[in-house]
């Protein structure tokens, strides 16, 4: 039976509202992955990815044992769970079984918050956890990133994630352009954020990033006790690295709900 008008009508905008609800595709690789928006649907896969694979992986995590610690854990994923929703974040899926394989979790910071953030106690209850936050602290505290680099806003990364069986690919690379891409569509000018381990050091270095204050492990040290003792091979510091995006001119106002949507495309890996 032939719909009605009214019915076909109603059709249309189920439709044209799964379109409107539907991620940002940012890139497809020829490999079968694209990055996306991370989307809320996904916010409970990415805290088990971030669980099973980023506190077991990333240096500073790794060195405390913070898997082991349950507290520590929950803090790290409470926060996390904010950062994501500031709808900034990006997810790598894998486009045959829709898999969450990787994570990009971002946060525009801007320049009134500055001073807030680095006067403020930080409220975190963890001995793990509360080490950890405040190593991050003493890394990126002494750059004032918006005096240097005359910007009002920026795109900070809190976390690169990606499954250990999808690891030395490439795609924490790729990933980071598709950020740069997506900062660049809100006009947000620079990106930065800490990056813990040589690797991931030298791909944003690769990328035109600058490193602007770092911290030898070694010489972190609370009560006497060197914190993070098991960072890995060629993991000697940490550091706060910044990309000033070129061409890239501020708007009066915020604007993080009206980026534009893309179409499909593939990367090209050659340019940012």
């Amino acid at each position: 039976m032939a719909k009605s008008d009214a019915e076909a009508e109603i059709e249309k905008i189920k439709i044209l509202e799964e379109r409107i609800r539907a991620p940002s595709i940012w890139c497809r690789l020829p490999c079968g992955l694209r990055f996306e928006d991370l989307q809320d649907t996904r916010y409970d896969e990415a805290i088990q990815l971030l669980e099973n694979n980023y506190l077991t992986d990333e240096v500073t995590y790794r060195s405390v044992n913070i898997v082991s610690d349950k507290e520590g854990s929950d803090e790290f994923v409470n926060n996390a769970r904010i950062w994501m929703k500031d709808k900034m974040s990006l997810a790598a899926v894998d486009e045959e079984t829709n898999e969450l394989i990787g994570v990009l979790i971002m946060r525009i910071q801007e320049k009134s918050s500055f001073s807030r953030t680095f006067s403020r106690v930080k409220l975190t209850y963890n001995i793990n956890y509360t080490n950890i936050m405040t190593f991050y602290n003493e890394i990126e505290k002494p750059v004032n990133l918006y005096q240097l680099l005359d910007i009002r806003k920026y795109l900070k990364v809190y976390v690169v994630a990606v499954k250990t069986n999808f690891q030395h690919r490439g795609l924490v690379k790729k990933m980071l352009k598709s950020a740069i891409s997506l900062s660049a569509s809100a006009n947000v000018p620079a990106i930065a954020g800490i990056f813990t381990a040589q690797r991931l050091q030298d791909i944003a270095e690769e990328l035109g990033f600058v490193k602007l204050n770092e911290i030898l492990y070694k010489n972190f040290v609370i009560n006497d006790k060197v914190i993070f003792t098991q960072t890995g091979v060629n993991n000697h510091a940490a550091a706060f690295m910044a990309y000033r995006i070129p061409n890239i001119q501020e708007t009066q106002e915020m604007q993080t709900q009206q980026i534009p949507r893309f179409n499909i495309a593939p990367c090209n890996v050659n340019k940012i």
